[in-house]
């Protein structure tokens, strides 16, 4: 009966919540970087995530609209979801770049030493 009064808070919820499920593939994304593009890492990563993701999702929007599914909130959310991937997600790419090759740098002078080369052996 209300749902034309609350659908734009709906899509609003939904969207926002799709831009944190963009924010949480760039942490997913991470496993890329950090395993070189294990095929099995990245892979198992994703499928963790995207299940978690489901769940979530179908959780807060059986919650959130009284256990109706509105095709707007599926459209928010994805909608939120590619904004973030479009706007965000090129800044975070290149901040995991920098952070691994700080880290890789880190790491080759600490085999460099003896201690360290008896201990990363």
């Amino acid at each position: 009966m209300f749902e034309s009064l609350f659908g734009g808070v709906y899509f609003l919820k939904f969207f926002v919540l799709g831009l944190f499920f963009g924010l949480a593939y760039e942490i997913c994304k991470l496993t890329k970087i950090i395993s070189k593009n294990n095929f099995f890492i990245v892979n198992t990563a994703e499928f963790i995530y995207f299940f978690v993701l489901g769940v979530f999702f179908c959780t807060k929007t059986l919650s959130l609209c009284d256990g109706v599914v509105h095709f707007y909130c599926i459209a928010a959310t994805i909608l939120g979801i590619v904004i973030e991937q479009i706007c965000i997600g090129f800044f975070f790419t290149k901040f995991y770049k920098m952070v691994y090759n700080i880290f890789t740098k880190a790491g080759k002078k600490i085999k460099q030493t003896a201690l360290g080369n008896k201990i990363l052996r």
